[in-house]
């Protein structure tokens, strides 16, 4: 574990051309099987898929880790929220929210600290984008997910269901103003 983390410590979050939809795509169902074979129902074969990979990256919305000559870590950022995000209690009523999507690291790179860098990265690119405050929602299934979320500091604001998903899904905030000093 020591010689992963050492190299990875110098890997960069770099935007993901559309040239790697197959790679991204194979990404997403190592780790979708990963899921699947540990008992959680949190994606499959509906979601996410391969169109919805191909328009992140049409759009320049994905962005990842590369290590060992493949994607290990990808985040999708946009300002895109599905209509469930309405109604919440969100504390920025009033400015430019940034969401945060898909965010996968591959099995053998889990508990590695990639999860962490694309949050932080997630929260650099608020930043600098201008935006108000960075939204999403986790599994609560996940409980590695929700709980790297709550130890960054992101607030639940409320939870939402999806269809076919045995448990909801926790919805989270920050204010980027909590993020600068």
């Amino acid at each position: 574990m020591t010689t992963i983390n050492k190299k990875l410590s110098d890997e960069e979050v770099v935007k993901l051309e559309e040239t790697e939809l197959e790679a991204v795509t194979t990404l997403y169902e190592e780790v979708t099987r990963h899921m699947q074979q540990n008992g959680s129902d949190q994606w499959d074969r509906y979601y996410p898929t391969q169109p919805l990979f191909a328009a992140d990256l049409h759009n320049g919305h994905l962005y990842g880790i590369r290590a060992e000559g493949k994607w290990i870590g990808v985040v999708a950022l946009n300002d895109e929220q599905g209509p469930e995000f309405a109604g919440l209690p969100w504390r920025d009523g009033w400015g430019r929210a940034m969401v945060i999507h898909r965010l996968a690291v591959h099995p053998a790179y889990q508990s590695h600290g990639i999860g962490k860098k694309l949050l932080r990265f997630a929260e650099a690119f608020a930043v600098e984008s201008e935006y108000t405050s960075i939204r999403f929602d986790a599994y609560t299934a996940n409980e590695a997910a929700i709980a790297m979320y709550e130890k960054a500091g992101y607030a639940a604001v409320g939870e939402i269901r999806y269809p076919f998903r045995k448990y909801p899904f926790r919805c989270y905030e920050k204010l980027v103003s909590e993020l600068c000093p």
